[in-house]
C-alpha cells in the first residue's frame, strides 16, 4: 500500500482547510484575470475606434483615399493588425495625460471629423484626439485644438509608426474604489496612440513615414459591473462549486465518522460475546481508523489467545491440585475413622504421605507463581558477564553435589534479566540432575548467530524422540511419581518468550539430552 494511502486524519483535515482558504484564493486570482480581460477588451474596442478615425484622417488628407484600395505588393503584407499589449500585471500606470500649449476654441467653425467625434462620444465615452505628425491636436469632441500632445509616451511611439499603449491614473470627481475593493481597473484609463501610414500597407514599427495619429483613452469597464452584466453566467458556476464544497466536506466527514461508528458498534458486538463480530474497516478510512482497526483486532485475538491460556492453565492447573489433594483427603479421612484402631507404624505412613502431598502442592503452586510472574511481567534486561555469572552457578550447584562444568568464553555478556536468567537455568540444572545419573552437568555458553545460546546436556539414558516434541509442555513430566511438576522446562520456554528468544531439546547420540535456551543479544 502506497505511503500516501490510506491518508491520515490531519492530512484529510488539512487537505479541507487548504480547499476552502484556496476558493477564495482562487476566487480573486480569477477575478485579476477577468478584470485584465476587461482592460484587453477596452483595447481592442479603442483600436478598432482609432483604426477607423485614422482612415477618416486619411480621407480628409489624401485625395487618393478615396478612390479603391489598390492592391498589396506582396501577399503576405495584405493584413498588420493592431495587437493588444496591455497587462495591468506588468505594465505601470502612468500619471494622467497633460497638454502642452493653450488650445484654441473652434466652435465655430467645426469641420466634418469633429462633428463626427462629438457625435461618437455620445455612444462610446471615448476621448478621441486627432493629431497631425508633429503631435499637435487638429481635431477632438470638444472643438479644442492647437495644443500638443507630443512629450506623451504613447504618441512618441505613434509618431515614429509604433504601438506602445499605456495605463494612466484616472482623473475623475468621484471617489477612488477602497481598498477592500476587487477592481483594480477602476481608477485607470486605458490611453493608446496608434500611427496614420501614408502607406495604408506599412506594417506597424516599421518606421514608415506617417501623416498624423490618432491619441484615444477611456475607462475600463470596472470588475464590480462587469460582473453584475454576466451575473446570470455566474450563477451556473457558482452553484457547481458550492456543490462541490458540500460534497467535499459530507465525503471527507463521512471517511470520518462512518467508520468510526461501525468500529464503535463493532465493539459493543465484541462486548456482548458475539464471536462474529468483525473489527476490521473497509473502504476508504484515515490511516488512524485502520491502524485503530487493526490494534483492536489484534488486541482481540490478544485477549481471546489470554483467555484460552487461562482457562486451559487453570484447568491444568486444577487437575494437578486434584491429585494430592484427593491423596490428602483419603489419608485425612482414614485417620479421622481409624486413627484410635491403627498401630502407630500405619499411622506414621499415613502422616508420611499426607507430608509428601503436602509438599508437592508447595512446589507445585510455587512452579504456578513462578511461571504466571514470568508469564505476565516484562523482561527487565541488564547487562550480564557470563563467565562470571555462571562461575557463581556452578559453585551454588557444587555446594549441592552437583558436578556442573562450565565452557564459557571470557567477557563475554548478554542483555538478559538476571532473575529470569537464573530461574530458567535452575530450571535446567535440576532436570539435568533429575535425568543425568552420576555423569556431569555440561553447561555451556556460546554466540550463536545475533544472540548467544547457552546448553546443558547431561548423560542420563536415552529418551523416546516424542518426548523431546513436548520437554516444554505445561505439566508434561516422565517423574510425576519422584515429586516432578512438568513446570521447569515450562518455566524455561516462557524466559525465552520473554526475552524474544527461543528453547528447544534434542538427544544426545550417546545418550542423555541437550538442552538449550537461545536470547537475542538485543531486545525484539
Amino acid at each position: 500500500m502506497s505511503a500516501l494511502w490510506p491518508p491520515r486524519v490531519r492530512t484529510i483535515l488539512a487537505s479541507l482547510a487548504l480547499f476552502v482558504l484556496l476558493l477564495p484564493a482562487a476566487a480573486v486570482y480569477l477575478a485579476r484575470i477577468y478584470e485584465n480581460h476587461l482592460v484587453r477588451e477596452t483595447e481592442k474596442i479603442l483600436l478598432s475606434e482609432a483604426v477607423l478615425v485614422g482612415e477618416v484622417l486619411r480621407a480628409s488628407l489624401d485625395p487618393a483615399a478615396k478612390a479603391a484600395l489598390p492592391p498589396p505588393p506582396e501577399v503576405t503584407a495584405e493584413f498588420h493588425p493592431f495587437t493588444a499589449k496591455l497587462d495591468l500585471r506588468g505594465t505601470p500606470i502612468l500619471p494622467a495625460a497633460a497638454r502642452e500649449g493653450q488650445g484654441v476654441s473652434s466652435s465655430s467653425v467645426t469641420p466634418p471629423l469633429e462633428r463626427l467625434l462629438e457625435r461618437a462620444i455620445l455612444r462610446n465615452l471615448s476621448g478621441i484626439r486627432v493629431l497631425d505628425r508633429t503631435g499637435i491636436v487638429i481635431a477632438s469632441p470638444k472643438h479644442e485644438r492647437g495644443y500638443s500632445l507630443a512629450h506623451l509616451p504613447e504618441v512618441q511611439a505613434a509618431l515614429r509608426g509604433a504601438y506602445e499603449p499605456v495605463l494612466r491614473e484616472r482623473r475623475s470627481d468621484e471617489a477612488r474604489p477602497p481598498l477592500s475593493s476587487l477592481s483594480r481597473a477602476a481608477h485607470v484609463r486605458v490611453s493608446l496612440a496608434i500611427p496614420v501610414f501614408s502607406d495604408p500597407y506599412a506594417p506597424v514599427g516599421s518606421g514608415a513615414p506617417v501623416i498624423g495619429a490618432i491619441f484615444v483613452s477611456r475607462t475600463p469597464l470596472d470588475m464590480e459591473k462587469g460582473l453584475w452584466l454576466i451575473r446570470g453566467e455566474l450563477i451556473g458556476p457558482l452553484v457547481v462549486i458550492l456543490l462541490l464544497t458540500l460534497l467535499t466536506i459530507a465525503a471527507l466527514s463521512a471517511a470520518i465518522e462512518r467508520p468510526l461508528r461501525r468500529l464503535r458498534d463493532a465493539a459493543s458486538r465484541v462486548a456482548a460475546g458475539d464471536p462474529q463480530a468483525a473489527l476490521a474497516v473497509s473502504g476508504f478510512a484515515p490511516e488512524e481508523i485502520h491502524t485503530l482497526s487493526a490494534a483492536l483486532a489484534r488486541m482481540r485475538a490478544e485477549l481471546e489467545t489470554r483467555a484460552r491460556y487461562v482457562q486451559e492453565f487453570a484447568a491444568n492447573t486444577a487437575h494437578e491440585l486434584k491429585t494430592p489433594l484427593t491423596s490428602l483427603r483419603g489419608a485425612a479421612e482414614l485417620l479421622l475413622d481409624g486413627g484410635d484402631a491403627m498401630d502407630p507404624v500405619q499411622t506414621r505412613r499415613f502422616l508420611g504421605n499426607i507430608h509428601e502431598d503436602a509438599l508437592r502442592m508447595d512446589r507445585l503452586v510455587s512452579r504456578i507463581l513462578q511461571l504466571a510472574r514470568i508469564e505476565a511481567a516484562e523482561a527487565h534486561r541488564a547487562g550480564l558477564d557470563l563467565s562470571s555469572f555462571l562461575a557463581r552457578t556452578s559453585e551454588r550447584w557444587a555446594r549441592r553435589g552437583a558436578n556442573v562444568a562450565v565452557e564459557c568464553p571470557a567477557g563475554l555478556t548478554i542483555a538478559a534479566d538476571p532473575e529470569q536468567l537464573e530461574a530458567a537455568l535452575t530450571s535446567l540444572l535440576e532436570n539435568a540432575a533429575r535425568h543425568g545419573g552420576d555423569g556431569p552437568i555440561e553447561l555451556s555458553a556460546k554466540v550463536e548467530g545475533e544472540g548467544v545460546e547457552l546448553a546443558v546436556a547431561d548423560h542420563g539414558p536415552l529418551l523416546p524422540p516424542g518426548h523431546f516434541d513436548r520437554a516444554f509442555e505445561r505439566f508434561y513430566t516422565t517423574e510425576r511419581d519422584r515429586g516432578g511438576t512438568g513446570l521447569g522446562l515450562s518455566i524455561v520456554r516462557a524466559v525465552a518468550v520473554a526475552h524474544g528468544g527461543r528453547a528447544t531439546a534434542e538427544a544426545r547420540p550417546e545418550g542423555g539430552a541437550c538442552l538449550r535456551l537461545w536470547l537475542p543479544a538485543e531486545r525484539r
